[in-house]
């Protein structure tokens, strides 16, 4: 008698065959699954708020796992800055060289000293007007200041004696050593017209190291555009952005669009912050130069290579106006001032 080769299989063999045909039978499915999930183009959109502000990415990718693990490795990047840079936080090692003010010289991060030095830059372009030193300057007008007890305008005698505090001169960095000092005590470092754009650009480098190669980073109104949107196979010219209106109505919220492909673009005005003194309103843009508030315009927009320059250049802009493109121009793309 001639037996079929499956006849002599005992118990064993036969399930460790069939557990065999299984595993295979798993193990194409999921390759078939993983090849689907790779195959498109994904958009994942992911929302959160630090830095005082509502952050928004936007990634697209061929690989939905991996969009998602790039997307929180450029959450943790801005949350390190936060952790460095805010004036918020008592244990920042910005905090913690305004503490040391006029004593000594703080050890900090290689990223601080690298947008202190970006912000001295623009002082240099701006002849002063722009200033990372302005802190005790907001403060004295209220701002930074939780149930502010401030409700009154400065004198001009509180403003003169203050300004002795205020300058990028007093400023001392060690790139060797890695520290920074404040020689006058009561100086203060504020890097809130910077470190936002600053924040964004570590997003996107994680972004980058995680595959990523399009997709757009809004961090309250600064925004980094990498590549250009990926759909139904068609590859777009750019990220399409508006820039906002602050007298625009709900049907017309913008009062320009443009189109950003691997660069950044930031709006700074003192229509958002500002304080009541005296029945005045007072916005939080100063000229470091005269201690008062700069209240010519509405807003001033700049698109730049990175976000950490259109960040400070917006600032920047507003604070000279009319001189703007003069004195940036060669640093910006594009200036564009409303108002």
């Amino acid at each position: 008698m001639v037996r079929s080769p499956s006849a002599s299989l005992n118990r064993r063999q036969f399930l460790h065959l069939l557990t065999a045909g299984v595993g295979a039978t798993l193990c194409i499915g999921t390759g078939l699954y993983r090849w689907h999930r790779i195959g498109r183009w994904h958009a994942v959109t992911r929302s959160r708020v630090m830095l005082g502000t509502m952050i928004s990415m936007t990634v697209h990718h061929q690989d939905l796992r991996g969009a998602h693990a790039a997307l929180d490795a450029a959450f943790d990047a801005m949350a390190a800055v936060d952790r460095c840079m805010s004036i918020h936080r008592a244990d920042s090692d910005l905090s913690r060289v305004n503490a040391a003010a006029g004593r000594l010289a703080v050890p900090v991060a290689p990223a601080l000293c690298e947008v202190v030095m970006e912000a001295q830059r623009l002082t240099q372009l701006t002849d002063g007007a722009y200033d990372p030193t302005c802190l005790p300057l907001l403060r004295l007008y209220g701002f930074y200041r939780d149930g502010s007890s401030v409700r009154h305008l400065p004198t001009e005698r509180h403003i003169a004696a203050l300004l002795e505090r205020i300058g990028a001169h007093h400023i001392v960095i060690d790139t060797t050593q890695q520290t920074i000092g404040l020689l006058r005590a009561g100086a203060a470092i504020d890097l809130g017209s910077i470190g936002k754009g600053y924040a964004v650009d570590r997003a996107a480098a994680a972004l980058r190291r995680g595959g990523i190669a399009h997709a757009l980073i809004d961090a309250g109104g600064n925004i980094l555009a990498m590549g250009a949107p990926q759909l139904d196979g068609e590859t777009e010219a750019g990220w399409r952005v508006g820039i906002r209106n602050p007298a625009g109505t709900a049907a017309a919220p913008y009062f320009s669009t443009i189109t950003l492909r691997d660069e950044a673009v930031a709006t700074s005005g003192n229509y958002e912050h500002a304080v009541w003194l005296d029945g005045r309103r007072i916005g939080h843009l100063f000229d470091a130069t005269t201690g008062h508030p700069v209240e010519r315009g509405v807003s001033a927009t700049v698109v730049a290579a990175s976000a950490t320059l259109a960040d400070g250049l917006s600032s920047s802009a507003f604070l000279l106006w009319s001189r703007a493109e003069a004195a940036l121009g060669s640093c910006a793309k594009e200036i564009l001032l409303y108002g």
